[in-house]
């Protein structure tokens, strides 16, 4: 399903050139017909359809489209090789085709999974559009991310103007020993790209060693153990611990010895930890979850230099005043500015609907969302905070209508019968045009709000977009089809696909290894 919508993404917005020579119908019938089995993830199928048709030799407005749907149809099918040559193909043959950046994305991304980043950055630094600009730097600082510091430096050595290849190697370069002229390259790289200078001044060096020593801080309650006798019920910190030690065992279990600490739910826990002694010579603290063990946790880290990773929290607090403390989720704001971002990538109107919750986590949302496009030009049309008393809000705004003159009926009556008549002919008129609203951004996880929004613009049959944030999988009301039909896009911060073979075997071994 990921890499479907993938292609979706891409490939929305698609249009013809109105200068080419046009198709026959035959030639467009199969090239509809053949588009429709890569939609429904027929690769195979696809793959062969789009040969055959390029086989016609016929030249026409929609070869360079069909030549791009068939390099998408062999990438989705396993055949990389295939899907590069055929992209490589396009740019050759059609080198002022006008969605031309589109195939660089996918060479790109073809040159960082089999040839790494030299070659993908070959094809990214082509790229000149949007929204293909905005998918191609994703590629990159995901890509960037791993690489070594040695890569790096030569990748800005070549690529030396590229923001992206500066900020990765900025970031390597923080962790060096900051010799002077390591601190005068790294000053150099933050004045020229105006990087954020307290994001490197923040992060000590690393210290890379042959064996580490982590800490598991969480609420086992152990003591209620030993009081009854009992073996301990599972929990959310036992899974964490359990997880941590299959995690370890993967990596290699030789380089990490786990310590386990009983924090319950108390800040004195975490003290009498600290005067117990063993924390100190902790390489990294996984833990603890509770706020009142977190905050004593951030005033420990701090003196003791020790890096701590709260494994369930997105709570901003935590992290903000703290350069040891770090969260395996993105935090509320980071989400909504995640959202805004890819849809300023958008081609799609720049009038806007926000919903949001009652939670102060949806109100954050909203409102850093509404900041966020503020500031690239677009206009919000409306705001609304949805609770118990006002769900039915979202279906009545935007199906609400009103009788007005039908104006395509005046224009055949003449002067005389408009004068004369009694009632000019009416009809129904939205009181939100259809195609008025681009997208609509939903801040919160309540079904209801989704599920109204939803249910009204199929009953509008318009094509506003829809921006969620939050797990709306999780309710059992949550429609995935009518989401994928409606080109819904969710952030957020943490979600399984139980139908991966990577989520399955973890499950498998999870249970034959811990018998749950």
């Amino acid at each position: 399903m990921n890499k479907k919508l993938f292609f979706l993404l891409l490939a929305t917005g698609f249009g013809l050139s109105v200068n080419a020579q046009r198709a026959s119908k035959q030639f467009e019938s199969t090239y509809k017909g053949t588009k429709q089995l890569l939609d429904q993830g027929k690769f195979g199928l696809a793959m062969q359809s789009f040969k055959n048709l390029l086989a016609k030799g016929e030249s026409n407005e929609l070869v360079p489209y069909t030549l791009f749907y068939l390099g998408n149809a062999a990438y989705q099918n396993g055949d990389k090789e295939y899907a590069k040559n055929v992209f490589l193909e396009l740019t050759v043959k059609y080198p002022n085709w006008d969605k031309m950046d589109a195939a660089y994305v996918w060479l790109s991304r073809l040159g960082f999974e089999q040839s790494g980043s030299f070659k993908g950055l070959l094809y990214a630094t082509k790229i000149t559009s949007e929204p293909y600009l905005s998918k191609s730097t994703q590629y990159l600082k995901q890509h960037l991310g791993k690489e070594p510091f040695e890569v790096l430096k030569e990748l800005h050595l070549e690529y030396s103007d590229n923001k992206e290849v500066a900020t990765a190697f900025a970031f390597a370069l923080n962790k060096k020993q900051q010799t002077p002229e390591n601190k005068q390259l790294l000053d150099s790289l933050i004045n020229k790209f105006e990087l954020d200078r307290d994001q490197f001044n923040s992060i000590p060096p690393s210290v890379h060693k042959d064996h580490y020593e982590i800490g598991i801080m969480l609420p086992f309650y152990i003591n209620r153990v030993e009081a009854t006798g009992k073996y301990l019920k599972k929990s959310l910190a036992v899974d964490i611990y359990e997880g941590a030690k299959m995690a370890a065992y993967d990596t290699d279990s030789t380089l990490f010895t786990l310590k386990v600490f009983d924090t319950q739910k108390d800040s004195s826990q975490v003290r009498l930890c600290l005067e117990k002694g063993g924390i100190q010579h902790l390489d990294a603290i996984l833990g603890p979850i509770y706020p009142k063990p977190v905050e004593k946790m951030k005033e420990m880290a701090r003196s003791e230099k020790i890096n701590f990773l709260n494994p369930t929290s997105s709570n901003s607090a935590i992290c903000n005043s703290s350069p040891y403390a770090f969260l395996s989720r993105a935090t509320t704001a980071q989400l909504a500015k995640a959202a805004a971002d890819y849809m300023k990538s958008q081609t799609v109107s720049k009038n806007v609907f926000i919903y949001y919750g009652t939670s102060k986590t949806d109100s954050i949302s909203a409102f850093v969302y509404k900041n966020e496009l503020e500031q690239n030009s677009f206009k919000i049309k409306s705001i609304k905070k949805i609770g118990v008393d006002n769900r039915r809000d979202v279906y009545d705004g935007l199906t609400d209508s009103k009788r007005i003159v039908d104006k395509s009926r005046t224009r055949r009556m003449t002067k005389e019968q408009i004068e004369n008549a009694y009632h000019l002919p009416t009809v129904d008129a939205l009181l939100v045009p259809l195609d008025s609203i681009g997208h609509i951004f939903i801040a919160s996880s309540d079904p209801t709000i989704s599920t109204e929004t939803m249910s009204a613009i199929i009953s509008r049959g318009d094509s506003i977009k829809i921006m969620g944030v939050g797990n709306w999988f999780e309710s059992s009301n949550a429609g995935l089809g009518i989401m994928e039909r409606l080109g819904v896009t969710l952030a957020i911060s943490a979600v399984d696909d139980v139908s991966t073979h990577e989520y399955k075997e973890l499950t498998s071994r999870y249970i034959k290894e811990y018998k749950t």
